[in-house]
């Protein structure tokens, strides 16, 4: 939800013209509707999967890219597997759903933030570490971005607060799991992992 929310906020503009009308401005800001849009998520893992399935009445073209192929859902819910170069440069909105490991680590960095169309946004709300900060913040000030949701960061709380100063910038602190209904998930789950637990094999 927080990544369908940060998409449609980003492509209205809101946190431009929420800033606008705290200095006192009121005016139409242009934006652009969700609805239709090209929409790449980076990881179809089981969040990505969910996301596919929340995009349905928006009638958006999906693209993912996985290390992982996954036909049947893909030809169920017409999602468009491909390279993800293909999917930065053809994408009005890019999504993140990726564990943070050696070959993740700023996956999005500087030559591949280049790919992204101008009116392309960006959203990370999986694992900070996965964008390279100080490209990101430079495409922003560039205009080769339109605009960026970030949930996490490298360094928690973030050393440099000046991406929260931007106007095309969205920033959240971690809450994507902090709702009261994940939260009771989250614990339910841990129970059940409690209840069902199993001795491991032990091997001679």
């Amino acid at each position: 939800e927080l990544v369908i929310s940060s998409a449609i906020a980003l492509l209205h503009r809101t946190v431009f013209a929420n800033a606008e009308v705290r200095k006192g401005k009121w005016y139409q800001v242009k934006g652009r509707q969700l609805s239709e849009c090209t929409f790449g998520i980076v990881g179809c893992g089981y969040i990505g999967k969910d996301i596919v399935k929340m995009l349905q009445p928006f009638n958006c073209k999906v693209l993912a890219h996985d290390i992982l192929q996954f036909d049947e859902f893909y030809s169920q819910n017409n999602v468009t597997s491909v390279s993800l170069v293909e999917l930065l440069k053809s994408s009005d909105v890019v999504t993140l759903h990726l564990p943070l490991d050696k070959s993740t680590k700023n996956i999005i960095n500087k030559e591949r933030l280049n790919l992204f169309k101008s009116d392309a946004v960006l959203i990370n709300l999986a694992r900070g570490g996965l964008v390279d900060e100080a490209a990101l913040k430079q495409s922003l000030i560039e205009n080769k971005l339109a605009g960026a949701a970030l949930d996490v960061f490298e360094v928690e709380p973030p050393i440099d607060f000046s991406l929260s100063e931007m106007d095309n910038v969205l920033i959240t602190p971690h809450i994507g799991g902090s709702t009261e209904e994940a939260i009771l998930a989250m614990g339910m789950a841990a129970i059940d992992g409690l209840d069902n637990a199993k001795k491991p094999l032990l091997f001679k």
